[in-house]
């Protein structure tokens, strides 16, 4: 079956924490991970049921939107105050934005696949490409909740965060 544990709590975090919100964007993007792992599987036994809709209908939204949000968050945010303040981070910041650019590609292809089952034009996804995609979504979540985030916490004033949150918070208004 599908996973469906619920998504984080929305009082879990908020834009007065931007450090806090993109970690909760974390375990959502892993949430949809674990569905994204188990989807080909699903649907190799069951065909395409309600649960599989609602499954790609969610995938999909949540990396068509949140996910460019969640990367814009960081890198017209987070990074330019980061190379900043430390100068020497900027090796980091490059290989996550060379990250960001490498799942959005990988996902380009595999929302092709995604739709086309959702249309009911397919019937299969390529495996290797979407345990690719998730691989390479844990290990660059792991990247920055163990290196990025830190590094922000440690180097960012209180005044500096409320900026990042408050311009979050904006970007998901326009």
């Amino acid at each position: 079956m599908l996973p469906s544990e619920p998504l984080a709590s929305p009082a879990a975090a908020s834009f007065d924490a931007p450090l806090d919100m993109l970690t909760t964007c974390h375990q959502k993007v892993l949430r949809f991970c674990a569905q994204l792992e188990k989807l080909p599987g699903y649907l190799d036994t069951h065909g395409i049921t309600p649960t599989v809709v609602t499954t790609l209908e969610g995938v999909l939204r949540y990396f068509d939107v949140a996910g460019p949000l969640h990367h814009a968050d960081e890198e017209r945010d987070l990074f330019p105050l980061l190379a900043q303040r430390a100068p020497d981070s900027q090796p980091l910041l490059t290989e996550i934005a060379i990250e960001h650019i490498t799942l959005e590609g990988m996902w380009s292809r595999l929302r092709e696949q995604l739709q086309a089952v959702n249309a009911g034009e397919a019937q299969a996804l390529d495996v290797h490409l979407s345990q690719a995609f998730v691989q390479r979504y844990r290990a660059h979540i792991d990247h920055e909740e163990n290196q990025l985030l830190p590094l922000a916490h440690q180097l960012l004033s209180a005044d500096e965060l409320e900026q990042i949150g408050d311009t979050m918070s904006a970007r998901r208004r326009d």
